[in-house]
């Protein structure tokens, strides 16, 4: 979710006076579910470091290359006006979006991994912080891509060189057709626990897993950098809701480093 320096209830007083007009089109029910608490995103979040919830982000010095599949959301439309990283307030219909990583400034293309749908948007904003959320899209590239109703979306984000466009704008590229899947067959979503040196740890935690009713689980070797490692996984996972209630499970267990995966 976005962040602000207003209180909370200057936030809230904001959305109410918008809830009728959504009300009328159906978008109080579409929106994201509303963070639990005000994050006030510090000075700092601009710059290559910054603290939020005591937890330190670290700023790619650069984002050619960057990639990463994930799990989107979108800004709900309470944070209208509000002030983003960038120093410009949230306007609903440009397309934009926050990441926790990525520099200010940034291009990306956003690919829908269900439908196909894709949006390049600017970066101008920190977040969302909220575990397993890669990054947060405006309300008019969400449209775009088809996910407002779900409030969230399986994506592919991927840097781009800046396009020949105003500073300010952004675009929805066109749809493919209708049949098209970037990935060739429907997305499979998966909750990575960890990658251990020790074979011997990998399969401990296997089976404490299992006897506490976590599964399906999958544990496979990968070589990195000339080294053998045990991957555990859990999945897949047919909803991101159901995502979410375990990952806060296992980060109630100590599980702190968890990763979503979609293949």
């Amino acid at each position: 979710m976005r962040s602000s320096s207003r209180p909370r209830t200057d936030r809230l007083a904001g959305f109410k006076a918008f809830a009728p007009a959504l009300a009328l089109t159906g978008l109080v029910a579409g929106c994201a579910p509303f963070p639990t608490r005000t994050t006030v995103l510090p000075a700092g979040a601009s710059r290559q470091s910054y603290v939020v919830d005591g937890r330190r982000y670290h700023v790619l010095t650069h984002a050619q290359g960057y990639r990463q599949r994930g799990i989107a959301s979108w800004y709900g439309l309470h944070s209208v006006g509000l002030p983003t990283a960038s120093g410009l307030p949230y306007n609903p219909d440009s397309m934009t979006a926050a990441s926790k990583i990525l520099p200010l400034g940034t291009w990306v293309r956003v690919t829908n991994l269900v439908n196909g749908r894709q949006v390049i948007v600017r970066i101008d904003d920190r977040g969302p912080f909220v575990r397993q959320r890669i990054i947060d899209l405006s309300y008019a590239a969400a449209r775009q891509l088809k996910m407002i109703a779900r409030g969230t979306a399986l994506v592919e984000v991927r840097s781009i060189p800046q396009p020949l466009l105003p500073h300010t704008a952004a675009f929805a590229l066109a749809p493919p057709p209708l049949a098209h899947n970037p990935l060739g067959h429907p997305p499979r979503m998966y909750l990575q626990i960890g990658a251990y040196a020790q074979r011997s740890r990998a399969l401990a935690l296997e089976l404490h897993f299992m006897r506490l009713g976590i599964r399906p689980l999958r544990l496979f070797p990968v070589q990195r950098a000339g080294r053998i490692l045990y991957i555990l996984q859990v999945g897949p996972i047919a909803h991101v809701r159901e995502l979410d209630r375990l990952s806060g499970r296992l980060t109630s267990m100590g599980f702190l480093k968890t990763e979503v995966i979609i293949r």
